[in-house]
């Protein structure tokens, strides 16, 4: 997964169904249970908030960390 400024503006166009479909898959595919989320629509504003304010760091080290999650999750396989 490759998240840069263009991906990052296509996250914020989805509605909030969408935007928290996309956020329990990700956390899955990276090893963390869905079932530990709870998100409601305050969840989701701040969400797009925090993802509205990321500078080009902030996405380069997520993208990192979620690479990260997804080959640990495959190595405990």
């Amino acid at each position: 997964m490759q998240l840069d400024r263009d991906a990052l503006e296509k996250v914020l166009q989805l509605n909030d169904r969408q935007l928290s479909s996309l956020i329990t898959r990700l956390a899955a595919e990276s090893g963390i249970d869905p079932a530990e989320f709870n998100i409601d629509p305050t969840s989701i504003e701040s969400i797009r908030s925090a993802l509205r304010s990321a500078t080009d760091d902030d996405l380069r080290r997520i993208t990192e960390q979620y690479e990260a999650n997804k080959n640990q999750k495959r190595g405990r396989r």
